[in-house]
């Protein structure tokens, strides 16, 4: 893959291992192994398939969402990307609720505890990230907002204002990679480790969540930061230029800074 083709938006650059790695699992996990668990269960709980659902959906949202950002394809991506994500949140919360009370109204919790208790930690953990994603972005576009109409007095308040513009997006973008492979993955890491009569694989499993969670946000979260300099950079260069042929023109810049 050239840097031709990603800035064309013929191979979105979100495609790499780690993504493939996460996506993997998730399709492992939930048309492979949960079909065969299902499979052998002589009666279904009619909730559990509202929470097969809303895992599914959430989970496939987040696959989708974290290989097809706004800017993919051209910026073509950006409306799926955004309704995608909303359908997903809102079915997640559905999964969450759904597997609650499965785990610990309709079944008896505490008859295998360990795993009661990390599936719940797992829904937990969904419900803190996905909150906070929510959060974070609604916070990035009031603040896109207001850069675009001007409520700014001169180029610090303006930068003050990327730099919150550009913090809340990491915050969102840190926290959809978290839920797409730490949170959602809880349940299969489990499975995994009882099908081999293993928990000490949970933690080293997790670690690697961890770990893959940092390889892939950290490439979107630095190409925000090179950009963001460079902009400024060549914003600079511009006003130096704007000075030395007509140093009244600069000061009219700095006092309606705006992009």
């Amino acid at each position: 893959m050239t840097k031709d083709q990603t800035a064309t938006g013929a191979f979105p650059s979100t495609l790499n291992t780690s993504w493939t790695v996460a996506t993997g699992f998730c399709v492992w996990f939930l048309c492979i192994h949960s079909p065969v668990v299902l499979a052998a269960k002589g009666h279904i709980d009619p909730l559990l398939y509202v929470h097969l659902i809303g895992s599914c959906s959430i989970y496939f949202a987040c696959a989708h969402n974290t290989l097809l950002t706004p800017s993919s394809l051209g910026g073509e991506a950006r409306l799926l990307h955004i309704w995608v994500g909303r359908l997903g949140l809102l079915l997640g919360i559905a999964a969450f609720v759904s597997g609650f009370i499965l785990t610990w109204v309709r079944k008896d919790g505490t008859k295998n505890l360990g795993f009661s208790i990390g599936v719940s930690y797992g829904g937990v953990a969904q419900m803190i990230l996905q909150f906070a994603g929510y959060c974070s972005i609604r916070k990035y576009q009031k603040i896109k907002a207001d850069i675009e109409s001007c409520k700014y007095e001169n180029q610090d308040e303006l930068f003050a204002l990327q730099d919150d513009k550009d913090k809340y997006l990491d915050i969102h973008i840190t926290c959809m990679v978290q839920l797409f492979i730490l949170a959602c993955s809880i349940p299969g890491i489990i499975r995994i480790a009882k099908e081999v009569d293993n928990y000490f694989l949970i933690p080293i499993m997790i670690m690697i969540a961890y770990c893959l969670c940092y390889i892939m946000a950290s490439p979107i979260r630095n190409r925000i930061k090179e950009k963001r300099i460079a902009e400024r950079a060549g914003r600079i260069s511009q006003d130096v230029e704007v000075a030395l042929i007509n140093p009244s023109k600069l000061l009219y810049r700095e006092s309606n800074y705006g992009i």
